[in-house]
């Protein structure tokens, strides 16, 4: 597909165009983009780094929270890290994390991970973890959850967690 501007008059190396012409896809690049153009917001893909922690000197607990809404056409998540100031030590205690999607049409939020983050006793203080994302893809309206569940009955809880989402939505 080729972007036509049309109903202006061009300079191109000194030859001036008047109607219309193609450029192929791919020849105007970001740096041909000058910083002070004033594109509109609707032209744009916003990205989002979305952020959730819990205080280091208490244990990690369960929780259920709703961290973002897509209120673009579409979203993509990109990545979503995990990492503990503190990790589990000394036993079987560990916590899990799940980023999950739910949208109006079916409540029931399902995962967007191949497998759920698990920081377990062994883990090194602050190592972050990478989920591998199966299903990228939001549309609006579609909300995520982050799920973080604890378990385990010896040794030390970890302390101090942070989880990092990164979406890039597309205004229109």
């Amino acid at each position: 597909m080729s972007t036509r501007h049309e109903d202006h008059v061009f300079m191109l190396d000194g030859a001036t165009i008047v109607g219309s012409f193609s450029v192929p896809p791919g020849v105007i690049l970001d740096t041909h983009i000058a910083a002070s153009a004033g594109l509109s917001a609707s032209k744009l893909q916003h990205q989002h780094a979305l952020h959730y922690a819990q205080a280091d000197g208490s244990d990690v607990v369960s929780v259920i929270v709703p961290v973002y809404l897509c209120r673009g056409v579409t979203a993509t998540i990109i990545d979503i890290e995990v990492s503990c100031i503190d990790s589990p030590s000394g036993g079987d205690k560990k916590f899990t994390v799940d980023l999950k999607i739910a949208d109006e049409g079916t409540p029931a939020p399902a995962t967007v991970l191949s497998a759920v983050i698990d920081y377990v006793n062994g883990t090194g203080d602050c190592e972050v973890l990478v989920g591998t994302i199966s299903s990228a893809g939001l549309v609006a309206g579609d909300m995520l959850i982050l799920e973080i569940t604890v378990s385990g009955s010896t040794g030390a809880q970890g302390q101090g967690v942070v989880v990092s989402v990164n979406v890039r939505e597309d205004a229109e």
